[in-house]
């Protein structure tokens, strides 16, 4: 128990620091993500919802309070929250959008808040997407993972996909296939080791592809 308490205090720094982030410790997030198209079924949206393991989002909040003394509750989510999405943009916001083979540009994200729900803190954002049309070829499709380390993000199996206004297309989620010999490996590492496999988290990352017929 303490050692894995240690391990989520050293997430949290990692994610609150002014730094950028490199390795940390293990985390579990439950990703919620709705795609918004338009009248053209052009797709200028992806709305996502991170909604943080509780036992770590009780430890953030303490950690606010020990760092941001004399702050509301709300004041103080708004300065973490910055602080995070500060640090994510510098790492895509853990998000890869691909066109068949073709990885596009990750924009700044909007409209982003830092709540507290359910006993668990939930981070929304918005990403833009410019001119991304899914048709049936090339095939869109997008991941979110931490591509250091290993941070389990799965889509949370009670909440789906939404497509809004997507009324010709479809999603498929993709489960990753998990090399055991390679899971023990990425659990055993610590905040300060760097794995010596490339783009680690990828190795655990869910693919959602994304068709429309028209």
């Amino acid at each position: 128990m303490i050692r894995r308490a240690s391990r989520w205090l050293l997430f949290l720094f990692a994610l609150t620091s002014p730094a950028a982030i490199t390795a940390h410790p293990h985390a579990w997030i439950d990703l919620r993500v709705s795609l918004a198209f338009d009248a053209a079924q052009a797709l200028p949206t992806m709305r996502q919802e991170w909604a943080f393991d509780p036992s770590y989002s009780h430890l953030l909040l303490e950690e606010i309070d020990h760092r941001e003394p004399g702050l509301s509750l709300h004041e103080a989510l708004q300065l973490i929250g910055a602080r995070l999405l500060a640090n994510l943009r510098g790492h895509d916001y853990f998000t890869e959008f691909l066109v068949g083979s073709e990885r596009l540009r990750v924009p700044d994200a909007a409209a982003a808040e830092l709540v507290w729900e359910g006993q668990r803190l939930i981070l929304r954002f918005e990403l833009p997407l410019a001119d991304v049309r899914p048709g049936a070829e090339p095939v869109f499709s997008y991941r979110v993972y931490d591509p250091s380390y290993w941070i389990e993000v799965l889509h949370d199996p009670n909440d789906v996909i939404h497509l809004k206004g997507g009324e010709h297309c479809e999603h498929r989620l993709q489960a990753p296939r998990r090399d055991p010999t390679l899971v023990a490996y990425a659990a055993s590492l610590d905040r300060d080791q760097r794995a010596p496999v490339e783009n680690l988290g990828s190795r655990f990352a869910e693919t959602v592809v994304v068709r429309c017929s028209r």
